[in-house]
């Protein structure tokens, strides 16, 4: 989908530990709505680069401005020391855009800050950063 990914160098004001994940996910503008009718009312598939339980790094081919909200939908799976498959998800979370970075033609780096979980993704996502953090 996306290629050319580079690391953030950014300064880090996070105030959770990020775990660096590659995991696809989709999302869909909410507001403003002059964003939305420009994107179009439909998923937009992206790539997760990393994950905490305050917000997500995103990789995207859309520049979408800071202070947009989107609706993002995602699924967490993980191998236990069983060799059992652990799945989380799907998750659904509200979440506004708070850094855009460019980085190659057509490809933004957007940090994303949670701002509506529901409790059970809450829970979902502590248990997966728990148990990949160890």
């Amino acid at each position: 989908m996306l290629s050319g990914y580079r690391k953030y160098s950014g300064n880090d004001r996070r105030r959770f530990q990020r775990l660096d994940l590659n995991v696809v996910v989709m999302y869909s503008v909410a507001e403003p709505l002059t964003i939305r009718a420009t994107v179009g009312d439909r998923e937009i598939e992206a790539t997760m680069l990393n994950l905490s339980l305050g917000g997500m790094g995103l990789l995207t081919e859309y520049n979408l401005p800071v202070w947009t909200l989107l609706d993002i939908r995602f699924t967490l799976t993980r191998i236990t020391k069983e060799g059992t498959v652990g799945m989380y998800g799907p998750m659904r979370i509200r979440g506004e855009v708070r850094s855009n970075v460019p980085l190659d033609e057509k490809e933004y780096r957007l940090g994303i800050s949670f701002i509506r979980i529901e409790d059970k993704d809450k829970v979902g996502l502590t248990e997966f950063l728990k148990s990949i953090m160890r």
